[in-house]
């Protein structure tokens, strides 16, 4: 099963419940913390909050200093308040974006022309640009590359509820799933089809 967990930071903004929170985390992810501005500080350590809770503790790192675990497939992000984190048993990769106006007008830097189109032809085409965008970065953070990377080398095409990749990266086939929140987009790509039909939002429980 692709379970998505999702926590609010904004209850980290009480010096004194951060402080106690900064305790149950890695060196490593503490040390991370303490170098970012403030806003920063609440995702990172929500972060490793939720990584201690869903996936356990973290003894390595890959070179672009992302954590690792031998036990389970698993994947971060974060956008405004929140924090996402999604577990699998394959390889998984999550994206939450915040709404913004006029990013649509950019979409020709970063989009294929399919999606380009798809985006022109949208009744909201703000919408339609961040749903695509969180879309493709859930599948390269699923196949490994990162963002960086490949970002126009593939389409992805929107079908009412029926998301399909176009690519010719690699030669696994690939699912999705999005997650309804308020004010974002959220998107989930893993080799499995078994999602969750629920994402789990864990902030009483990781910051009680």
């Amino acid at each position: 099963m692709v379970e998505t967990y999702i926590l609010n930071t904004d209850p980290l903004d009480d010096k004194e419940l951060f402080n106690e929170k900064l305790k149950l985390v890695d060196d490593t992810r503490r040390k991370k913390v303490l170098r970012l501005s403030s806003e920063s500080q609440k995702t990172s350590l929500g972060a490793g909050l939720l990584i201690k809770a869903f996936v356990g503790d973290i003894t390595s790192y890959n070179e672009y200093g992302k954590p690792l675990s031998v036990e389970t497939y698993f994947n971060v992000s974060h956008s405004g308040k929140y924090v996402v984190l999604t577990t699998a048993n394959e390889p998984v990769g999550v994206d939450i974006q915040i709404m913004q106006r006029g990013r649509n007008k950019i979409a020709s830097r970063f989009f294929s022309v399919d999606e380009c189109i798809q985006i022109d032809q949208s009744h909201d085409p703000d919408k339609t640009f961040t749903q695509i965008w969180s879309l493709k970065e859930a599948f390269l953070k699923c196949i490994g590359t990162g963002i960086g990377q490949h970002f126009r080398d593939f389409s992805i095409l929107l079908n009412g509820g029926n998301i399909k990749v176009e690519q010719d990266i690699t030669d696994n086939i690939y699912y999705f799933k999005e997650y309804n929140i308020t004010g974002y987009q959220l998107a989930v790509c893993c080799e499995n089809n078994y999602f969750a039909e629920n994402i789990k939002d864990v902030t009483q429980r990781i910051l009680k």
